[in-house]
């Protein structure tokens, strides 16, 4: 699949057949909600509380949202729902990226090898590039380490901090790729 207009696609058939942009995204987001469901199945998401998903994603209309250690069940139905969402997503995105020219290596080659991480040490692509690959890794450093010491890889404090420099890092990397093309 090509980085084509979606116009005229239906919504169906754009989380089927992701766009190459859309794939990466499905396959960071699924990454990321497995390692989630991995920590909470382990009790290690949250300090004091086991995760419900289908609290979270219904906002508390399903179930609580969180429930203590102590009297929560280590496995529940949600659970499952949530890995195989996660699961599907990360399925769809790699679907995608298979079939494309640079195929599932060259997507993990890229994640290693690309602009964004030679610009930490050069402003030779321009300073918005720059500032955004360090808001990248700032954000995600934050989010790793603070995961790392105090467990609470599922805090809204922590990803108030980690989500705004990940987004403005992933917004200054677009304007200078933009500029760099016009």
């Amino acid at each position: 699949m090509t980085e084509t207009s979606n116009e005229g696609r239906g919504l169906v058939k754009m989380v089927i057949e992701p766009s190459s942009a859309t794939a990466r995204w499905f396959v960071g987001l699924g990454v990321w909600g497995l390692l989630l469901a991995l920590l909470n199945l382990m009790g290690m998401a949250h300090p004091g509380y086991r995760i419900s998903w289908a609290g979270v994603l219904s906002m508390g209309r399903l179930n609580n949202a969180f429930e203590a250690h102590a009297t929560a069940p280590a496995f529940v139905a949600s659970d499952l729902i949530f890995i195989a969402l996660c699961g599907g997503l990360v399925v769809l995105g790699f679907r995608t990226i298979a079939n494309e020219e640079s195929s599932i290596a060259g997507f993990f080659r890229s994640l290693v090898d690309n602009s964004t991480w030679r610009a930490l040490v050069s402003a030779e692509s321009g300073a918005s590039h720059t500032v955004g690959a360090w808001c990248l890794l700032v954000g995600l450093l934050f989010y790793v380490i603070r995961g790392v010491m105090y467990t609470n890889w599922f805090d809204p404090g922590v990803y108030a901090v980690s989500a705004v420099l990940v987004a403005f890092g992933f917004a200054l990397r677009a304007l200078a790729l933009s500029e760099a093309e016009a």
